[in-house]
Formats: C-alpha cells, sequence, structure tokens
C-alpha cells in the first residue's frame, strides 16, 4: 500500500488538510480524534452500508458519540426543502455548536452536509468523507456548499470550509465505470487550464483509472487536489477571477443538467461536453488554433459519455446559461483556453458565437480544419 499523501489548503486560521490515499480513513488520523464535544453527526449516504459501519465503527473507538442520518443521495438531495427536516433532526439530537458534522458521500451530500454545517446555529465543525472520484477532486474541496434552486443549481450556498477532507481511495473501489469518468471529467479540467504535462499524463493513463490502477489513481488525485488547493488558498471566495478558472466547462454543463432535469448526465459528463463547448468557443473568439482544438475535442470525445439530448434548441440551453452565477450585466463571462495550461477570461461573447460553438458541438461531423 502506497502512504497517503497530505495535500495542504493554507488560508491562514481556515487552514487543513486533505489526505490521499488508501486507507487514509483510519484511527491513526489526528482529525478524527474529538475536539470539544464528543458529539459527532454522520450524513450519509444511504447506500455506502459498509462504508458507513466502517465510518461509525472508527468514530466510536476514538471516543465519539455518533449520531447517524442516511439519505437518498443525488441532486434531488440539495433541494432546500429536503434539507430543513435534518435540521429538525440535529436539534432533536442536541448537536451543539461544538459537535463535528462528518459528510460521507459524493458532492451532492457533501454540498448539502457542508451548507447545513454552515448555518446549523450559525456554524459548525465539519469533515468531508468524499467516497466518489469526482467529490474527492472537486466538489469536496475549498468549503463552497450549496443546494439547488428550481432556477439552477447551487443557487444558495456559502463559502465554509471544512476541518479536514479525507480521499480515500479505498471509497472508491465500488464506482461504476460512468462515476469514474464523471470525477475523470473534472480532473482532465485541471491539466487543460493550469498544466500541459498533467493533461499529458491524463490522455496516457486515464483508461488506467477506468481498471482502477491505484497507483494512477493515487496521481490523479493528488495532482488535482494540489491544483485546486493552490487556486483556492488566493482566492477563497471566487472574487479575484484566480479561482474562475475552475469553473472552465460549467457554463455549458450546468444549462445541460439543468434543462435535464439531473436524469441525464452525470456532473463530470456533463462537463465533458461542457469543455468541448466552450473549446469550440474558444477557436470562434480566436483564443486557440485550430490544430490544439481538434487534438484536445477528439481526445475527449473518445470518453465515453450520453450524448447531447435531440430536439433540444440552442435558445433553451442560452437562457438557461444566462442565470449562470458568473452573469454580469447580462453577459455571460466565460473561461476560455487559449493554449493547454493557460486559460482566458473572456466577456465579450455574443450570441452569435455561442450558437457557433453549440452548432459545432451538436454536429458529429466536425470540421476541425474549416
Amino acid at each position: 500500500m502506497k502512504k497517503a499523501d497530505v495535500v495542504k489548503l493554507k488560508l491562514n486560521e481556515r487552514s487543513y488538510d486533505i489526505v490521499v490515499g488508501a486507507g487514509a480513513f483510519n484511527a491513526k488520523n489526528k482529525v478524527l480524534k474529538p475536539v470539544g464535544s464528543k458529539k459527532a453527526v454522520l450524513i450519509s449516504d444511504e447506500r455506502l452500508v459498509k462504508q458507513r459501519k466502517n465510518v461509525v465503527e472508527t468514530l466510536t473507538s476514538l471516543g465519539w458519540t455518533v449520531h447517524e442520518i442516511s439519505v437518498i443521495a443525488g441532486e434531488s438531495f440539495k433541494d432546500f426543502e429536503r434539507i430543513y427536516s435534518i435540521y429538525g433532526e440535529l436539534l432533536k439530537a442536541k448537536i451543539d455548536r461544538h459537535s463535528t458534522l462528518f459528510a460521507l458521500g459524493g458532492g451532492s451530500v457533501g454540498d448539502a452536509a457542508g451548507f447545513i454545517a454552515s448555518t446549523y446555529l450559525r456554524g459548525i465543525r465539519w469533515v468531508g468523507l468524499p467516497t466518489t472520484l469526482l467529490s474527492q477532486v472537486d466538489s469536496a474541496i475549498g468549503g463552497k456548499t450549496g443546494v439547488n434552486h428550481r432556477e439552477g443549481k447551487n443557487l444558495i450556498g456559502s463559502f465554509f470550509q471544512p476541518a479536514a477532507v479525507i480521499c480515500d481511495l479505498d471509497f472508491l473501489k465500488t464506482l461504476s465505470k460512468r462515476e469514474v469518468v464523471s470525477g475523470l471529467g473534472e480532473i482532465v479540467k485541471y491539466g487543460l487550464v493550469f498544466d500541459k504535462k498533467f493533461f499529458e499524463y491524463c490522455v496516457k493513463n486515464w483508461r488506467g483509472a477506468l481498471s482502477s490502477d491505484e497507483k494512477i489513481l493515487q496521481t490523479l488525485v493528488k495532482k488535482s487536489v494540489q491544483w485546486k488547493a493552490k487556486k483556492v488558498a488566493v482566492d477563497e471566495f471566487d472574487r479575484k477571477g484566480v479561482r474562475e478558472a475552475l469553473n472552465f466547462g460549467h457554463t455549458f454543463a450546468h444549462a445541460l443538467e439543468t434543462q435535464s432535469d439531473y436524469r441525464v448526465y452525470q456532473h463530470g459528463e456533463a462537463v465533458i461536453w461542457g469543455m468541448r463547448y466552450a473549446l469550440a468557443l474558444s477557436v470562434i473568439r480566436q483564443h486557440l488554433n485550430k490544430k490544439s482544438w481538434q487534438v484536445v475535442d477528439q481526445f475527449l470525445a473518445t470518453i465515453e459519455v450520453p450524448e447531447l439530448l435531440k430536439n433540444v434548441s440552442f435558445e433553451t440551453y442560452r437562457d438557461i446559461m444566462l442565470k449562470d452565477k458568473k452573469v454580469i450585466n447580462g453577459k455571460i463571462r466565460f473561461v476560455l483556453i487559449k493554449n493547454i495550461g493557460h486559460v482566458v477570461l473572456d466577456h465579450n461573447v455574443d450570441e452569435k458565437a455561442m450558437r457557433e460553438a453549440y452548432e459545432l458541438i451538436s454536429n458529429e461531423g466536425l470540421s476541425y480544419g474549416r
């Protein structure tokens, strides 16, 4: 077993460790020891029976009294009305301000549980235990918590950093191929926007991740976590444009998810389409040369994801994108690529360019050389 890696997210008094490795969740991990109150609440995906039992047994052995709340994970869980009842459970269990909340599950559990931690009694300590590849490399890192509104994804939320995040690769052993592909969508994003060498590593090794190669997975997760931690450290509240680069591909991806009511695409699958859209837009806006576009788009096209929905108009996606959190004065600040490893923020994209990018990716016969 390879030794776990520890990545420090440096935020002064809010700094915390992100532990990456097989078997990273264990009784020797200092962050799991009680701090202040010994009361703990575990919010977990109800399907994670074995993992939940392990977490409860480990925490109990360390002296915690654990109150369990199992939920039906997924975007439907991130509905404000659905999480309201959980506050009542916490009050009934006498969870106080010195208690710790543990979030065991994928991105939807982490997003909603983190939001609950940030708002319950004006904020209680919480620890992320992400169990999907997607959440380990993305949503569990950086303190973005949130729930959905019928008008769009994550429109209600807060920035609230966890006390620690433990990315145990053993949690990934039961993932389906689609769930691994979903994580790969976000992993490839880090290479495209920050690190050409890492992108090349992803191109070479992504099939190894699908076959659960532990060494490859640890490298992919560690490198992704390092990049996200680095950017969050200098732009914690997503106001300086530094962290905005992490949204590459997400504007169109969120439109896909919203329009399909989160029932067709896993998040990373939508991000793969979103990156293809952003890459096409990058060429149209003359930020990216056509040769680079061809190389990257053809690679992304080899990763199997659900097709774009038929009979959905560009106008439908346009209207959803115009509700994006990055819209300023009616214009979307698109995160685009000028070459692999470097982004450009473009707030002058007109509707004509947006439409042309959509037509490019929705046309199976892409004309790269035109």
